[in-house]
């Protein structure tokens, strides 16, 4: 340490020997310092604003970088105004417009942009992708394909195999074949080499490959589409080498070409190599016992089914598999087996359809599905509630659904227990109510009558209601008139929860039914003295219904007009106007009941009531055909709709009275046979017991002379008629008599 100078001591010796010499220093500095650039020629009006384009292009980008988007759209708009030759500024705009949801602009700022430079790929990408967006299709497609067709595009294959996706993916909407495999071929050309896209960013090399697989994939899917099965087997093959550790999913697609191409034994081989994977559905599974079906092996089926059950024992649709193969084997004490344990372990309406089929095809029948769904709504019913009671009402709701939708098993079911003839004791009284419903659902009226009479004879105040409504509804169906007004009179004198209203009003419709109307509007009167607010509408409509039935036309226009004042509200205004409609045609007042009708049309023309009956009457009356043809096909289809949507998507049969009138205006167009067609199915659908429609069979089977037919149908036409007194003196009636005799005749 000795002998040297300190740090700090040394550099401040060395400032101030630099200060000093300042003065020195400062004069030797020459004076020459640059002058500002003055250009020899002021800058033309062009070169000014292409500087101030310029200025508000870098403007853009920095209030795009901080989220400005509206101030930078407005910087990019003014810099493309200012020098609308630099396709940068339009270029600029396109994303900005695409996100703020103005697509048809930001298509022409890329149209401006691709005029200026069309080499740029990235703005015929881009402008594909919007126009896509707008749904406008051929035009992406010819974007996509321009923007391919740059000499630009080949330095970037990242962002070409991405372009020939995309275009695949449209020609693929638009079940365009040839362009959709020429599209993901060349995209499997790049992605089959993943260094040179590599090169262009941080990718994953088993992403790419990855890629490449499921563009395979979809290649195989086209070919198989296409039912090139080799082309699209060497696809799927292709598939599975670019990414070996999920090649086993593809197995399964190897399998649908070779099952589909009849290879059955290399299907099954792909599907065995499938099924190692334990998938957690059963299509695969399902798909094996077909090919051993097939390669005549059903043997093997059972055996096979239990040592997979066995392997993968969480998985139920095996099991279910399983018991389903084990009835068709006709292994039933191992089927009933499966489908217990099922029963337990996961209770299902489906499992329950399976154990009650079982149960079928025993020597008992249905019996024993019978024993054990009384057994355990037995069980839920148990007090105090304790967690069998529970369980058991849990498995009883699952079977009723498994019953409600299987209508061979109701019915089976229904049947077995009328069969028996036990007195209703034997029975649980929840059982006597779902036997009565199901067999009200399936139209076995005999049955049902019987069910809902016992239930009701046991029955607390609760279900009464429900009873005495679906008993009073089989009645009607099986037109039991007399029984209608006894069971009313016997409410009326012993119901003990049940509305009195109701009593009086099916009394009301039954006794107007057997022609007794002065009676009927007796019972209609009860029934409106004791009714709330809520009632009342319905029962004096009611009341014009009986009016008009005993042909007191002037009082039923009366009392429609005087409830339309009433009732201003939109929807109940139609309901009466549509009454009043029926008042003037039974009055022969065909002007006033189309004017109604017409009416309803001009606030509802999706009414399909009014179309069918306006288009009815005007066949009826033969005139304006071609319109009542249509109006009428209009309410069959809105009727359709209305049904589908009522039943949670179910296909229910068509109304019947819409098919007639279609069959009708058909006939009354000169298309005969078209109109057998549409009577004789009106005739078979479970409303086709109406006597007009066998009328106007008749009639068409007259007119292509087939005369025993039409007799038949005639008679059948007067039987429905005189079950029905209030119609029997009409003028239909006596027209169908006077055919009728004239028909008999001819043949003696």
């Amino acid at each position: 340490m000795q002998g040297r100078i300190p740090v700090g001591i040394a550099l401040l010796a060395a400032l101030l020997a630099l200060v000093a010499a300042a003065p020195a220093l400062a004069a030797q500095i020459p004076e020459d310092r640059p002058q500002l650039y003055v250009p020899k020629q002021p800058p033309t009006a062009a070169e000014r604003e292409r500087r101030a384009a310029l200025h508000q292009y870098v403007l853009g980008l920095l209030c795009q970088r901080d989220d400005r988007l509206l101030e930078a759209l407005k910087a990019f708009e003014e810099s493309a105004r200012l020098d609308p030759t630099a396709a940068a500024p339009f270029k600029a705009q396109i994303p900005l417009l695409a996100a703020l949801d103005r697509g048809r602009d930001a298509v022409a700022a890329a149209e401006k942009a691709r005029a200026l430079n069309p080499e740029d790929y990235e703005v015929w990408f881009v402008c594909a992708r919007i126009r896509k967006g707008l749904g406008q299709f051929t035009e992406a497609q010819k974007d996509m394909q321009r923007g391919l067709a740059t000499k630009s595009i080949l330095e970037r294959p990242d962002i070409a195999q991405a372009m020939w996706l995309e275009l695949a993916g449209m020609h693929e909407l638009a079940d365009e074949v040839e362009p959709a495999v020429k599209a993901l071929s060349e995209a499997a050309a790049i992605l089959d080499h993943p260094d040179l896209i590599l090169d262009h960013g941080p990718f994953d090399r088993s992403v790419i490959l990855g890629k490449a697989a499921d563009t395979y994939e979809r290649l195989g899917n086209i070919y198989r589409k296409t039912k090139k099965y080799p082309e699209a087997i060497a696809a799927y093959q292709k598939a599975q080498e670019r990414t070996p550790e999920n090649s086993g999913r593809l197995n399964y697609n190897l399998a649908q070409l070779c099952q589909e191409e009849g290879k059955h034994a290399e299907a099954l081989g792909y599907v065995d190599a499938y099924l190692q994977r334990q998938p957690l559905g059963t299509e695969a599974y399902e798909m094996k016992v077909k090919l051993l079906t097939h390669l005549k092996r059903t043997d093997e089926i059972v055996p096979w089914l239990e040592k997979a059950s066995a392997a993968d024992r969480y998985n139920i649709g095996v099991k279910l598999l399983l018991a389903k193969q084990c009835v068709q084997a006709k292994r039933l004490a191992q089927a009933e087996k499966a489908y217990v344990a099922l029963a337990e372990e996961a209770p299902s309406a489906e499992v329950f359809q399976g154990l009650f089929r079982v149960y079928q095809q025993d020597a008992a029948g249905s019996v024993r599905t019978l024993e054990l769904v009384n057994r355990t709504l037995e069980q839920a019913a148990q007090k105090p509630i304790a967690p069998t009671s529970v369980h058991a009402a849990g498995q009883a709701k699952l079977m009723i659904a498994a019953l409600r939708d299987d209508s061979d098993l109701a019915r089976d079911l229904v049947r077995a227990a009328h069969r028996r003839g036990e007195p209703p004791q034997a029975l649980q009284l929840e059982t006597i109510q779902l036997l009565a419903a199901l067999a009200d659902r399936y139209d076995l009226p005999l049955e049902a009558e019987r069910f809902y009479r016992q239930a009701l004879a046991r029955a607390g105040a609760a279900a009464e209601p429900i009873l005495y409504g679906g008993l009073l509804r089989v009645l009607w169906k099986s037109r039991k008139y007399e029984d209608v007004l006894k069971v009313c009179q016997d409410g009326l004198a012993n119901a003990k929860a049940t509305n009195h209203v109701l009593f009086h009003a099916e009394l009301a419709k039954g006794q107007a039914r057997l022609g007794r109307h002065e009676e009927a509007l007796r019972c209609a009167d009860r029934a409106l003295a004791l009714a709330g607010d809520k009632e009342r509408l319905t029962l004096r409509l009611l009341r014009v219904r009986i009016l008009t039935q005993a042909e007191q036309f002037a009082q039923a226009e009366q009392e429609s007009l005087g409830l339309l004042k009433e009732h201003p509200q939109l929807g109940d205004t139609m309901e009466i106007r549509y009454l009043l409609s029926n008042v003037y045609n039974s009055w022969k007042k065909l002007a006033a009941c189309e004017e109604q009708l017409e009416h309803i049309l001009k606030i509802d023309p999706n009414n399909a009531t009014a179309n069918n009956d306006l288009g009815y009457i005007w066949a009826d009356h033969n005139k304006n055909l071609p319109q009542a043809e249509e109006m009428i096909r209009k309410a069959l289809e809105l009727d359709r709709l209305q049904r589908k949507r009522l039943s949670g998507g179910a296909a229910l049969p068509d109304n019947a009275a819409y098919v007639d009138s279609l069959g009708w205006v058909l006939f009354r167009r000169g298309q005969v046979a078209e109109a057998r067609r549409e009577l004789e199915r009106a005739a078979q659908l479970p409303d086709g017991d109406d006597p007009v429609i066998w009328d106007h069979l008749g009639d068409v089977y007259e007119r292509l002379q087939m005369t025993s037919q039409a007799r038949t149908a005639w008679e059948k036409a007067l039987h429905l008629y005189e079950q029905e007194q209030r119609r029997r003196l009409d003028d239909r009636y006596r027209e169908l008599r006077r055919k009728l005799q004239a028909a008999t005749a001819g043949t003696k």
